[in-house]
């Protein structure tokens, strides 16, 4: 794995037999200089997220709780490093890491200093300005701010494309939570901010949309921004499978990160849960964008991965991302090796493959 990589690790049925013994045991090695996390499942009351230590990483669960591997993420941290998996499974835990490879034994944790005063924060204005000067300069068409009043709403008109949110206030305003709705009759999307106070949030739409923004928060008056971003859709975006898959497509692809300019669509291949590989013949020295997009369903996780010639790369969900996008081109052979590998109960994707443009010569 290289460094921004998240893997799934498909563990094998026997691993959560009940009748080979009450707990399973998942067990990561990489050279001790590696560091890497791993994401499994939530579970009510347990950890979801653990960081290795000495490039090794142990974990137990017994009973239903190890249900909780059927989706298990191992995102590398360090440049590059080869990660073994070992699997166990009996009727207790096994003796921790440290016993039986004791040269992973890192010792005793170091106390927590004091880290220092927070710096301060810039004031509003310039929040506002460096926000707006940012979405600019990341490709935006237009940026509106406006005062977001404690009662009442603001009342947007979104164009199709994707709209970058930021709500910042003056230091020491009550706090809020900001309230997201079409009209006054829909369940409104509330957001936390976060501890300073800001709340950052994208959303793309591939038709105009009305959107009511407003707050709930104390009565008293505080002065609290909203800035909008805008970022049109990328030329070439499908539209002929509808608006929802068409937004769907557009947060796999990055959201008002994604290309500003898709080139032709390949093939469209439908998909469920399950690993499906789609083998092709593509142009020789051409770079491609694959990009898959959930239809139907709540997936726990989808990767895509893709084998031409001596590159071998893959794309996997996570809170960030939605949906998977990987960019590839081809040798002198054109031949590729793609595949979706889908997790999820009641699943079905799309497949989109897209052709960018010729390859430079040393991508060959």
């Amino acid at each position: 794995m290289e460094r921004g990589e998240v893997t799934p690790v498909v563990l094998p049925p026997w691993s959560l037999d009940a009748t080979r013994g009450d707990c399973t045991t998942v067990l990561l090695l990489a050279p001790i200089p590696t560091q890497f996390v791993v994401h499994v499942h939530p579970w009510p009351g347990l950890p979801s997220v653990f960081a290795s230590s000495a490039g090794a990483l142990q974990l137990t669960r017994c009973g239903r709780e190890r249900i909780s591997f059927l989706q298990l993420l191992v995102e590398m941290r360090s440049p590059r490093a080869v990660v073994h998996t070992l699997v166990a499974v009996g009727s207790e835990p096994p003796a921790p890491l440290t016993v039986t490879l004791p040269e992973r034994d890192t010792g005793a944790e170091a106390p927590a200093v004091d880290p220092g005063p927070v710096p301060e924060r810039e004031p509003l204005a310039e929040r506002v300005r460096r926000f707006e000067e940012t979405s600019r300069n990341a490709g935006a068409s237009g940026v509106e701010t406006s005062l977001l009043p404690s009662q009442g709403y603001v009342r947007l008109a979104l164009e199709p494309g994707c709209h970058r949110l930021l709500t910042t206030g003056r230091d020491g305003a009550p706090p809020y939570t900001l309230l997201l709705a079409e009209n006054d009759d829909e369940k409104a999307e509330r957001l936390e901010p976060s501890e300073a106070g800001d709340v950052y949030h994208e959303l793309c739409t591939a038709r105009a949309r009305r959107l009511l923004v407003s707050l709930e928060t104390s009565p008293a008056n505080a002065e609290r921004k909203l800035s909008v971003a805008h970022f049109p859709l990328p030329s070439g975006l499908p539209a002929r499978f509808g608006p929802e898959v068409a937004e769907r497509l557009l947060q796999s692809l990055g959201g008002s990160a994604a290309p500003r300019r898709l080139g032709t669509l390949v093939v469209a291949t439908l998909g469920a849960q399950g690993r499906t590989l789609l083998p092709r013949a593509l142009l020789p020295q051409t770079c491609y964008l694959a990009a898959a997009a959930v239809v139907h369903g709540a997936p726990q996780a989808i990767s895509l991965g893709v084998r031409a010639g001596p590159l071998n790369a893959e794309a996997t969900t996570s809170e960030q991302q939605p949906g998977p996008h990987v960019g590839f081109c081809t040798g002198r052979s054109g031949q590729v090796e793609l595949d979706v590998e889908a997790r999820g109960l009641g699943l079905s994707w799309l497949f989109f493959l897209f052709q960018m443009g010729p390859a430079r010569p040393e991508a060959s």
